[in-house]
């Protein structure tokens, strides 16, 4: 009997360092995909984007309606340890109207990359923009710092911009195709879509995996035209706020 346990052993010691390994494989083939590189953040990242700009200023002649079109650069200047020890990078926000023109800074925001959701602080306003791992459907308050009644002055204008936001993977992993330019493997994540018969609160960026923010749209506009307005769309209703959108056109 001790001779037959004895011609087993090894046997026994090579299937079970089988399975050892063949249960660390399956672990590892299982671990979960954070989905943190939808926003990955580096020193000397940039992303330079075009952006067009709708603005309603309501006049004593009637709605003026201002347009623009310029360009955005975004790039990832330094980074630092803040006072509980988080990695903070700051990135320097730049404008130019044209491409031979200088760029001018625009200011300065902290991204604020941690393990269970990313932070970006932007005019003394904290956003959690992702919340991870990031599924498709996953919901969360994206604004929980900020109060719904902020007032944000356009054109001279106060209005409540971040009334009824609530934040949601609308898609992840489509195909984004952005300025010529296709992106495989994007994340859609609407930040707003709530309007009555005075407001109207739209707001979604979308990620490409590897890149970034590659899309970024703004609906937020305010009337009082009711009876006299009814079934005109928001483009020629609102007498305040602004649409805009920003789409990228170069990245490194």
């Amino acid at each position: 009997m001790q001779f037959i346990k004895l011609l087993f052993l090894p046997f026994i010691v090579l299937m079970l360092s089988i399975l050892a390994c063949q249960t660390e494989s399956t672990f590892e083939d299982f671990q979960v995909d954070q989905g943190y590189d939808y926003f990955p953040v580096a020193v000397g990242k940039s992303i330079t984007y075009q952006v067009d700009s709708i603005q309603f200023d309501t006049t004593g002649i009637g709605i003026v309606i201002d347009s623009s079109r310029y360009l955005v650069r975004e790039v990832v200047v330094d980074s630092f340890r803040d006072n509980v020890d988080r990695l903070v990078y700051q990135v320097e926000r730049s404008q130019r109207l044209s491409e031979g023109d200088p760029w001018e800074i625009l200011g300065v925001r902290s991204v604020i990359p941690g393990e269970r959701q990313l932070e970006v602080l932007e005019e003394n306003l904290r956003f959690i923009k992702m919340v991870f791992p990031l599924e498709d459907g996953e919901l969360w308050d994206g604004n929980q710092f900020i109060d719904p009644a902020t007032t944000i002055v356009i054109k001279g204008e106060q209005l409540e911009i971040f009334k009824g936001w609530s934040y949601e993977v609308e898609e992840l992993g489509v195909s984004e195709n952005i300025n010529g330019r296709t992106f495989e493997d994007a994340a859609v994540i609407l930040q707003a879509e709530s309007e009555n018969v005075i407001e109207r609160r739209f707001s979604v960026e979308k990620y490409a995996r590897g890149v970034g923010l590659i899309y970024r749209e703004m609906q937020i506009m305010d009337t009082q035209c009711i009876s006299a307005c009814e079934g005109l769309p928001w483009e020629e209703k609102a007498q305040k706020g602004f649409i805009l959108r920003q789409s990228i056109i170069d990245f490194n």
